[in-house]
């Protein structure tokens, strides 16, 4: 089973915040989440062959390239940011460290 201790390293890694009712409560949830996940995978297929998908499509992809922008939009981009630092765009802190 997974321990609480586990469970809140992982609700730091993802910035969620838990209270300690909840850091006690997951574990236990998980944990039946995984073993119905394992019960699932023991179901006999016979000789299904393995898909990801049971809808026959395909993804056309368009080609990539830079193209140019005017300065209007290149001006108005970077007014769209709350803050700029001479020409840098400044963003919120997405890793800490």
């Amino acid at each position: 089973m997974i321990t609480p201790e586990e469970i809140k390293r992982l609700f730091e890694l993802s910035r969620i915040e838990a209270s300690a009712d909840e850091l006690e409560k997951f574990p236990k949830e998980l944990d039946s989440i995984l073993k119905y996940v394992e019960k699932l995978k023991s179901a006999p297929l016979g000789d299904l062959p393995p898909t990801l998908s049971f809808v026959a499509e395909t993804t056309e992809f368009r080609k990539d390239g830079a193209y140019p922008l005017d300065a209007a939009d290149v001006e108005f981009l970077k007014n769209s940011f709350p803050e700029r630092e001479a020409d840098y765009l400044k963003t919120k802190k997405v890793f800490e460290g």
